[in-house]
């Protein structure tokens, strides 16, 4: 696939056995998951991935999270920009099709060969595993926050969502309650805004990924 600087990613083939044929390049992910919309659109507004990311970065700031847990917080999407943001419940059927008919799972063998590809491109491997559970449940806690103020969900109409644990008061995802993503302020900014932000955030994280150990360490 051509991407925005003009590069070629290879989804597949030998070309894709290499890094090289993999280019990943900043402008290309900030660029790109702007112009992605979460939930296949089926939101109040155009809502992107890279807004999505940038929430996600904010919650693990919020929750004293080092520089290196931030910056995979925002980047833990950003394979999308080459294999498209598919809802879980199509990654679901496309695996299970794909298993009735003697396959594997395979979209999810798909998509973690090219999300390992992106973390490896910025040196995120061990960060991705050590805080494996924090950055699940980050990401999650924005999913619970995007249905509270995007989506029609409708407790009463809609079936309840297994992942994040509904029928479960113990364990239930909570949405966040120092933002709201129906905003005025954050319908008014424009795809541009997004890709802005989400560079911006990347290359403040990047510095502050670089300082000794303490001040931007992986914890």
């Amino acid at each position: 696939m051509l991407t925005p600087t003009g590069a070629e990613y290879h989804l597949s083939g030998a070309e894709a056995m290499t890094d090289a044929g993999r280019p990943v390049h900043i402008e290309d992910v900030a660029h790109q998951l702007a112009l992605i919309n979460r939930f296949h659109g089926a939101t109040s507004r155009p809502y992107s991935v890279a807004e999505h990311s940038l929430l996600c970065c904010d919650i693990a700031a919020r929750l004293g999270r080092s520089a290196h847990v931030q910056m995979a917080a925002l980047w833990h999407d950003a394979h999308e920009c080459v294999t498209q943001d598919v809802s879980s419940p199509a990654k679901r059927a496309v695996n299970a099709v794909a298993c009735a008919g003697g396959g594997i799972s395979a979209w999810t063998l798909f998509e973690a060969t090219h999300a390992k590809r992106f973390r490896r491109a910025l040196g995120l491997e061990t960060v991705f595993v050590t805080a494996r559970a924090a950055l699940h449940h980050i990401d999650l806690t924005a999913l619970a926050t995007e249905r509270r103020d995007l989506t029609a969900y409708d407790p009463t109409l809609n079936q309840p969502w297994a992942v994040l644990h509904d029928e479960d008061p113990a364990e239930r995802i909570e949405p966040i309650t120092w933002v709201r993503l129906d905003s005025p302020e954050r319908a008014a900014m424009t795809w541009q805004d997004w890709r802005q932000a989400f560079l911006d955030r990347f290359h403040t994280l990047q510095h502050a990924m670089q300082q000794p150990q303490g001040q931007g360490g992986m914890a």
